[in-house]
């Protein structure tokens, strides 16, 4: 009866241990359920326009918004139809400034730092209120580092950004804990846009694009991939 007694003691005393710390062990089961930025791997698909502004001096600053139109990791980036900006699930805006601007032929080089920041929406999206791209609830924060090289002939741009996350935090989707990245892993995005300038339109917005971004190779990657590596 010792014995058996001292037993239902321990269980009951390891049962309030984790009722007592409930979050420690829900971290710890929600670990597995990062979308890692992986290395040479398309992450995500984008849709997004700009707006640019002179200020400020002298060199100006940029506005970029938009939603995710594919997520590696997730089936449904959309709540319903049609599949745009009004049914989309994540969003983003991101805030940038001009450090440099370089004239080559009929190229214009610029050059912008600031950041960028996904969301989980809340309410439905729309191109003609570019706050409402960052209405929901922050779920990721990277530093971004741009370049832009704008065919002034043309009118058509692209762009190159090399993002580093800063902050990222889970969120819950579809009953499933996720978490998009983890800090020091990056990604680099391929964009291609018009201005609306050419497509007859009036700005605001400056112009539109479309592209992809791909996962980074960093030290924390190089480690994961050693981890699972065959060992001889």
């Amino acid at each position: 009866m010792f014995r058996i007694r001292n037993l239902m003691i321990c269980l009951i005393a390891v049962s309030l241990s984790g009722l007592a710390n409930p979050g420690q062990q829900a971290l710890a089961s929600d670990a597995d359920h990062v979308i890692h930025m992986q290395s040479g791997q398309v992450v995500l698909e984008l849709v997004g326009q700009v707006n640019n502004s002179g200020l400020p001096a002298p060199l100006g600053s940029s506005i970029q918004y938009g939603y995710l139109s594919a997520l590696n990791g997730l089936d449904n980036v959309f709540s319903g139809i049609p599949e745009d900006e009004s049914t989309a699930r994540f969003t983003f805006y991101t805030e940038v400034n001009t450090t440099r601007v370089t004239s080559h032929g009929p190229f214009s080089i610029i050059i912008r730092d600031g950041t960028t920041t996904l969301y989980l929406n809340s309410l439905p999206a729309t191109f003609a209120t570019p706050d409402s791209f960052r209405s929901g609830t922050p779920i990721q924060v990277s530093a971004i580092h741009q370049q832009v090289i704008l065919d002034t002939v043309e009118k058509t741009f692209t762009v190159v950004n090399m993002n580093t996350i800063t902050s990222s935090w889970r969120f819950l989707p579809d009953g499933q804990m996720l978490k998009i990245g983890e800090p020091g892993e990056g990604f680099r995005t391929s964009l291609q846009g018009v201005l609306l300038v050419r497509s007859g339109g009036v700005p605001p917005p400056t112009g539109h694009f479309v592209g992809y971004a791909v996962g980074v190779r960093n030290d924390d990657q190089n480690d994961r991939e050693d981890d699972h590596r065959p060992k001889d």
